[in-house]
């Protein structure tokens, strides 16, 4: 074979993967799980914006998104976001139609009434399905002003006891004596 042949196939073989790899869906290019989108079953790494409805900040960590489908997402942010609390502004970017771990956002500053300026950017973790009850008990958790023992925990974390009696033990035949019928 000559060299010319050779370049050839090499060019015919590069052509064949780079079509191959155009034609994987964007979605397992990003290393999104194969699950359909209709069975949450383990965290996503991105949501496609169409079908998300609303979301929910948390505190400056957790920002619930809620789909059409009525699934509950939670996404922990990889660190403390300064400036976001509920009652946040934020601008999402929105690349390819859709939000995924890893893509920053911007909180918005209200500096006076329907005024904003940019403030912090920070970065979106995973997005996680959780249920109505994990979504309560989260918002439980990082309400701001929730109901406080001494020892800082809420009502909602307090784990509650109730005085039980023990049985009544029957003394049983001493070691090496054996029960006398009567």
């Amino acid at each position: 074979m000559n060299k010319a042949t050779n370049i050839g196939r090499a060019g015919t073989t590069c052509a064949a993967l780079l079509a191959a790899a155009l034609t994987v869906p964007g979605s397992a290019q990003q290393g999104e799980e194969a699950a359909p989108p209709d069975s949450p079953t383990g965290p996503r790494s991105c949501l496609p914006h169409p079908t998300i409805t609303r979301t929910k900040i948390l505190n400056g960590r957790n920002i619930v998104f809620v789909t059409r489908d009525n699934t509950i997402y939670n996404n922990e942010l990889p660190k403390q976001c300064p400036s976001l609390s509920r009652r946040s502004l934020v601008n999402y970017g929105i690349q390819n139609g859709r939000i995924c771990a890893g893509d920053r956002f911007q909180v918005l500053w209200e500096s006076g009434p329907g005024h904003y300026q940019p403030a912090a950017m920070c970065q979106l973790g995973n997005f996680v399905p959780i249920t109505e009850t994990e979504l309560d008990d989260l918002t439980a958790m990082t309400e701001e002003n929730r109901d406080r023992s001494k020892r800082g925990r809420s009502k909602r974390e307090a784990v509650t006891t109730e005085p039980v009696e023990a049985p009544v033990a029957t003394p049983g035949p001493a070691p090496g004596e054996t029960a006398r019928p009567q």
